[in-house]
């Protein structure tokens, strides 16, 4: 009864607080350090091209490690793999701030981006864990809500120190954060997977329901779907220095000009998810969401090949974009999860994976090709809308066949 209790209590602030924390592990680290990359350049003597070998390293390592982290968290529980996350990133940020060779920070930047792999994959299993329906969506809004601060202040926060203190202190800010995470996974943290519901690990077992949960279309396209619709956004992320000192021409520690606003949007669409996904339901919320993603991808277009980027007006589409990514993928993600309520950690890797490897090829793919054109990142924008359209028009059409 008390397991049943817990599950059926609404969420709460505090709640979303402490999981949007940990979810935070992964993008804030991904993001806090771009505004490092010219002290970075010069500190190693390498290219800027080279230097980004850092951040690609590290997504792929978080891509891969989102594939393992949630079945260790179906084994072991939860609350343990979220404290050892935390505590390996701390070292090797640690480690990562005291190199002097570039190999060697290329090495700790993939164990960094292991570790982060943890916090989403954990705290999403988390929420399914706890909570279902309505209840969910709900406060994967909440999270998504405050989740929208990480990658939207992670430059902010990163420029900042890397001016006052140099670009070693990127990392040291990094690991207080993460030692921060531990000792509140120690503290506070409750086990959500009771010992009964864990499944032993095993590699042929492991591999037998990955290949479950791939040959799932619904599920499949919806990940995919999932990820594509972060991949819009998060371009004008990972292209964010040449965004903002290349097309908006402000410097290094102007990032809040293009952040802020997607914060402030990315907040209102979280909020409108909390509010619409109760009133008229998890189809209509989606359908709206899904429309306004094309939506933002035809303005943005439109606005970049008829006018001169200037601020604001050149970041107008990609808050509308932001605004609709954030109503839509709660739904998305409660979806995603309901298919499989025995390996929800494992389900929840999988879609870390497509959402991780989405970052990864906007930074090592669309970056390269959309430098310095205002056009060329709404075009990636509104790609990656029809592709996510694509995507759950397949979900929807087997959902029904289901009788979901």
């Amino acid at each position: 009864m008390p397991e049943r209790e817990e599950r059926d209590r609404k969420p709460t602030l505090a709640d979303a607080l402490l999981l949007s924390l940990i979810q935070m592990m992964g993008p804030f680290a991904a993001n806090t350090y771009i505004p490092a990359f010219p002290a970075m350049t010069e500190a190693f003597g390498v290219s800027s091209d080279v230097i980004s070998q850092s951040l690609s390293v590290y997504l792929v390592a978080f891509a891969v490690g989102s594939l393992f982290v949630g079945t260790l968290s179906d084994a072991l529980g939860r609350r343990p793999v979220v404290v050892g996350g935390a505590l390996g990133f701390c070292l090797a940020a640690l480690a990562a701030s005291a190199t002097d060779h570039f190999g060697w920070l290329l090495f700790w930047r993939v164990v960094q981006g292991f570790c982060a792999s943890v916090g989403p994959v954990v705290s999403m299993a988390i929420v399914r864990d706890r909570w279902s329906g309505v209840a969910a969506t709900k406060m994967l809004a909440l999270m998504t809500l405050l989740f929208a601060l990480a990658p939207a202040f992670a430059p902010i926060v990163g420029g900042a120190v890397t001016v006052r203190w140099g670009w070693r202190a990127v990392f040291w800010t990094l690991a207080f954060l993460n030692l921060s995470i531990a000792v509140l996974g120690l503290t506070v943290l409750k086990e959500s997977l009771p010992k009964a519901a864990r499944r032993p690990f095993g590699l042929g077992e492991s591999i037998r329901t990955y290949g479950m949960l791939l040959r799932h279309r619904a599920f499949l396209f919806g990940v995919m779907g999932h990820g594509f619709c972060f991949m819009g956004g998060i371009v004008y992320t990972a292209g964010g220095a040449d965004f903002v000192m290349h097309i908006m021409r402000f410097g290094v520690e102007d990032f809040g000009y293009l952040t802020l606003p997607f914060i402030a949007f990315s907040m209102a669409g979280s909020f409108l998810t909390g509010r619409l996904v109760g009133r008229i339901g998890w189809r209509k919320t989606l359908a709206s969401g899904l429309t306004v993603l094309i939506a933002a991808g035809v303005l943005g277009v439109g606005i970049a090949l008829e006018t001169e980027p200037v601020w604001p007006l050149v970041i107008a589409a990609p808050c509308l974009y932001q605004t609709a990514m954030s109503w839509s993928r709660p739904v998305m993600a409660t979806l995603n999860l309901d298919y499989f309520p025995k390996n929800r950690g494992m389900a929840a890797s999988v879609q870390q994976f497509f959402h991780t490897s989405s970052f990864a090829l906007a930074a090592a793919l669309w970056v390269p090709i959309v430098l310095g054109d205002a056009a060329r990142y709404a075009g990636v924008m509104l790609f990656s809308g029809v592709l996510t359209v694509l995507c759950w028009v397949v979900v929807l059409r087997e959902r029904r066949k289901a009788g979901l």
